[in-house]
């Protein structure tokens, strides 16, 4: 059986984030896939880069041992979906710590080229913003983004090919208005569609 792992970062526990990642969850279960939920908040994940996290990517120290939870849970995926609301057109800070120190150097990718744990997965980041995905393009964000993320990150160092954006876009935070509300639903079906298409 196929497992799908979904990475949710919203310190609000009945955001939209995480009703997204709910969603794709039901929609990978759905198909007989077995899907976990790994909420970066509700695991108490700390973001800061520090001393034994650069020691280890020197050689001289083992894995900081908060992050070989979460690099295991990672490891045991067949397919990977981060959801995050896009903060200043990039993703949060709780987000670049989870590259910065748990897709990092002896788990995601090695110096002498062997291939790390992602080798070979589907990767999704599913991004809630405010704008749209056409206004992100027309700004040139989206390129930035996929050079940074696609490209260079889950590409030429993880060895990742299946790996996209997928938007919930046009979103104003806080507002629980009816209209606001159905909007949200029909992203949410897109969502639980997303977990279906990566069986």
């Amino acid at each position: 059986m196929s497992k799908l792992l979904i990475i949710t970062s919203n310190p609000e526990p009945d955001s939209l984030t995480n009703a997204a990642g709910a969603a794709v969850a039901q929609g990978a279960e759905e198909k007989g896939v077995q899907a976990e939920i790994l909420d970066l908040y509700d695991v108490g994940f700390n973001p800061v880069y520090t001393l034994a996290d650069r020691e280890h990517y020197l050689g001289r120290a083992p894995m900081p041992e908060d992050v070989l939870p979460i690099q295991q849970r990672i490891a045991q995926a067949d397919a990977l979906v981060i959801v995050f609301p896009m903060y200043w057109f990039t993703m949060p800070a709780m987000v670049k710590g989870l590259f910065d120190r748990v897709i990092c150097r002896g788990f995601a990718y090695s110096p002498d080229g062997t291939p790390g744990a992602l080798a070979g997965k589907k990767v999704r980041l599913v991004m809630l913003m405010g704008g749209t995905e056409s206004g992100i393009k027309e700004l040139g964000v989206e390129a930035g983004l996929r050079a940074q993320i696609c490209s260079q990150t889950f590409g030429k160092y993880c060895d990742v090919s299946d790996v996209d954006f997928v938007y919930i876009e046009d979103l104003t935070m806080g507002d629980d208005s009816e209209p606001c509300r159905q909007t949200a639903a029909l992203q949410l079906e897109g969502m639980k569609r997303l977990g279906a298409s990566l069986v």
